[in-house]
């Protein structure tokens, strides 16, 4: 995996939603898809920062929650785009991402991610 890469499209998703909440009607910092938007991406970038080669899969699953939500939640907004060359530049990078489920309603119950 290129690390610096992948942390760099993290960064740019993160900034992207700071700027989508300070355009938004609908969404506030604190809005639960916002939060749990950004404690993904700050959970991910911790990941790939401390161990790019064996990514906690519940984190994985998370990114692929955060993919599937994407497209609902930020339909045509900058955010969407980010959201997405994450979610494609690890389904490139990490053999087993592209067979993982949806972590769901496991979302912060069980073991913590």
């Amino acid at each position: 995996m290129n690390t610096d890469k992948m942390l760099l499209l993290i960064e740019t998703a993160l900034k992207t939603t700071d700027v989508v909440v300070a355009n938004s009607k609908n969404y506030t910092e604190n809005s639960e898809i916002i939060v749990n938007t950004k404690k993904i991406l700050y959970l991910l970038r911790k990941e790939v920062q401390n161990n790019p080669n064996q990514i906690n899969k519940r984190v994985l699953r998370a990114a692929v929650d955060l993919g599937m939500s994407n497209y609902r939640a930020f339909e045509n907004t900058p955010l969407e785009t980010a959201i997405s060359n994450i979610s494609e530049f690890l389904y490139h990078s990490v053999p087993h991402y592209k067979d993982l489920d949806q972590l769901g309603m496991d979302f912060g119950k069980g073991d913590p991610i």
